[in-house]
This record gives structure tokens, sequence and C-alpha cells, in this order.
């Protein structure tokens, strides 16, 4: 009789086998349409839609697709975001063809974990999805807004970056002018201990859905633990009820931080709050110019970081904001980007096995890997969502475990 680990082992070499050979075996039918043997990606919101332009259209518009080369097999790729643009409560996602549907991952962390239980096999999502499902084959990359947990040294997954990002505190205030530079100290501290008055404004942290990349990377910027960030931004949290996420707000969303300033403001005791949150400022820039769907609301506005005098924090000083311009003309700031602590790199998730092996998947590799792949050459879309160029696109340098849990 099988062990349950060595079932597991069969179902990761099965899995692995799949999406490895996928290119030897090809489409039968040239005529077929290209996106029935197209890698399927799934995970972060501040990527879903630069990845959907990637994979040919988002937001009414079409975009050239990136695939891999044409001597392996021209494929593409195919991205779900990580709400249900349609009805954001239906959990539910159907990634292939006749498979079985299972639950929708909604940012980096679930979509991670999905790709790691497509190649263990042992199930992902939960029983509103009729889950835990068998999702082997049925997911074949990650988009990923962060790397891999500090100390992790597995290498299951290689984190292939392909742009550049940055983060910065998003502000929301209803009534009166709001406070619109901040230090790195002051982040930590609001987002560790909570609530404090700067500059006569009383400042309240808000949470960032937890399956997100930018909350663990928000986590990083402020240097809060969990814990810590949970008790400090329990007021704002607590201002718009939903049992599925405890009241923090869908990453990077102005709508989201708008709605929570606005019940702040409701009770006249605190109309001096002012609400800030953890925001992609590739992700603002993409809204604020309607290259993504949806808009950044009156009000809604990216911070700037006071970074203090040379050599200055994460080697940037002054006082400097993310983004320049105005809607729909508004662009990256290159020294924010490049901060080794308020930016970052943005990644698709692979299989290592996949996109480094001699016997790996020689369609992936052109897709992904080296500076010269499709993604990597793709620099013109990536500027269009607010993303700059990353010096080590298509790097597989970076590696981690799987991530475990059936979400």
């Amino acid at each position: 009789m099988l062990t349950s680990a060595t079932k597991k082992r069969i179902a990761f070499a099965v899995a692995t086998t799949a999406l490895m050979g996928a290119a030897v075996l090809g489409d039968s039918a040239g005529a077929d349409p290209k996106q029935f043997n197209a890698f399927v990606g799934v995970g972060s919101d501040t990527t879903q839609d630069v990845t959907n332009a990637l994979a040919g259209f988002t937001n009414n518009v079409n975009f050239a697709p990136v695939q891999s080369s044409a001597a392996s097999g021209a494929r593409q790729i195919i991205s779900f975001d990580a709400l249900n643009p349609s009805n954001p409560n239906d959990p539910c996602i159907t990634t292939k063809l006749g498979a079985p549907s299972f639950t929708r991952p909604n940012g980096s962390t679930q979509g991670r974990r999905a790709l790691s239980r497509a190649l263990d096999g042992t199930g992902y999502g939960t029983a509103a999805c009729a889950g835990p499902t068998d999702v082997s084959g049925l997911v074949d990359f990650a988009r990923s807004s962060a790397g891999p947990a500090v100390g992790d040294t597995g290498t299951t997954l290689t984190y292939i970056p392909f742009g550049r990002d940055a983060l910065s505190f998003a502000y929301y205030r209803a009534n009166g002018a709001p406070v619109t530079t901040l230090t790195r100290a002051q982040l930590t501290s609001l987002f560790t201990t909570g609530p404090q008055v700067i500059n006569g404004v009383r400042i309240v942290p808000c949470g960032i859905q937890t399956g997100s990349g930018t909350f663990q990377f928000w986590n990083t910027v402020t240097t809060a633990s969990t814990g810590a960030e949970a008790t400090a931004t329990a007021e704002c949290n607590a201002l718009i009820p939903n049992a599925a996420t405890g009241g923090r707000a869908q990453e990077n969303s102005g709508d989201d931080l708008k709605a929570r300033g606005d019940a702040l403001a409701a009770a006249p005791a605190t109309a001096t709050n002012q609400v800030v949150i953890g925001f992609s400022a590739a992700n603002f820039i993409a809204k604020s110019n309607g290259v993504s769907p949806g808009t950044i609301p009156a009000g809604v506005a990216m911070g700037s970081i006071d970074f203090g005098a040379a050599p200055g924090i994460g080697g940037t000083t002054g006082i400097v904001n993310p983004v320049s311009g105005v809607s729909p003309n508004v662009i990256p700031v290159d020294p924010f980007y490049q901060n080794t602590i308020f930016g970052r790199d943005v990644f698709t998730v692979w299989p290592t096995a996949v996109v480094t092996s001699a016997f790996g998947n020689t369609d992936a590799k052109t897709l992904v890997v080296g500076s010269t792949s499709s993604m990597c050459a793709a620099i013109t879309t990536l500027r269009q969502f607010g993303f700059e160029a990353n010096a080590n696109c298509g790097s597989v340098a970076v590696k981690g475990s799987a991530i475990t849990g059936q979400l």
C-alpha cells in the first residue's frame, strides 16, 4: 500500500512531467484556438492587469500578446483576475475547458499556493467551490508582487522578475487638508502601534487583505509583524464589516480606502481623521491613466516619503513621491522605484523543474527566462501599466519553497 507521502511524490512528478511535456506534445490541430494550450496564471491583484494585457486583452483594449518562440510552439498565456471582474462575490474559477472549478486565488500568496497544489496534487480551495479540488494541470504559473519569505531556502518554485514597482502610502481625508508626506519611522509607528496625530491630523492605518503580496511587502517596509499590523489597523478594518476579509481592503483599491475614510468621517468626533494604506505606484498609474479597469476616486492620492538627507533611507534623499504628472499622463519617478526599501520586483512564479531543468518546458523558457525572453521584450506594455524595466528581468536566481495549505 502506498503511503500518503509516496502518493504526494507521485502526484508531484505527474503534474510536473505533464507541464514539462506539453511543448513536446504540442497542439494536434493547428487551427484550434491558441488559448486551448496557453499557460494559465493566477494570483496577484497588483500585476493582473498588465498580465492580462500581455495575454492580449484588458479593459476593452487589444494588446499584442506575448508568446514563446515560434520554434518551440508559440504558446501564449491566459490570466485570471484576483476577483471575478463581473461578480466579485463569486468565489469560483474554471481555468480549462471541461476541468473542475476551484476557489479563485486572490493575491500572490494564494496564487503561489494554488501553483504548489497543482504540483503536489493534494487539493486547493474551499467547500464553497466543492474543494479542496485537485488542480493538477490547471495552474501553470502564479503572479506574485512579493518574493519568497525571508529565510526561505527552498527550491521548488522559481520567482522570475519581469518589472519594477514601488510602494508608498495612499491617503484619503474626507474633511480638511490631508497630511501628504510621512517618514518611514512614522509609517512604522502607525502600522505597528495604531492611529496617531501627525501635523494636527489623526492618521488611521488600514489593513490590506492578507493574501496579497502587497500586504507582505508593505509589512517589510513598516517592519510590522502580522500580529502587530492586525492590532494597529483594527480601527479601520472595523469600519466596513466583512467576515471574509476581516474588514480589510482589497489591495490597491482606492474605492475601498475612500469608503473607510468616509465611514470614519461620518462620526462628528472623528471628522479630523485621515486614512492611509500601502499602495502600488504602478497600479495607481495604470488606473489614473485609464489603461486598467477601475478608477482612482477624488481625494485619494499617493503620499510622498521623506527619505532624509544623504545617504538617505534606502539610497534616496529628500522628499519624493513615487508618481508624477496628472491623469492621463501620470508616470513613475525613477529614484523612488529604485529605492531599496520602497521599490520592489514583481514576478511570475514557475515550478523550478519547468524553467531551469535541461528537460524543462522550452515554451516556458523562451517566454519568461532570460533578458531576451518574450516577457522581458514587452517593456512598452509594462510601462503603460506603470512598471519600470527590471535590470534582472528573466533571472532564475530567486527560488523558494512550495506554499503550504489549501487556500
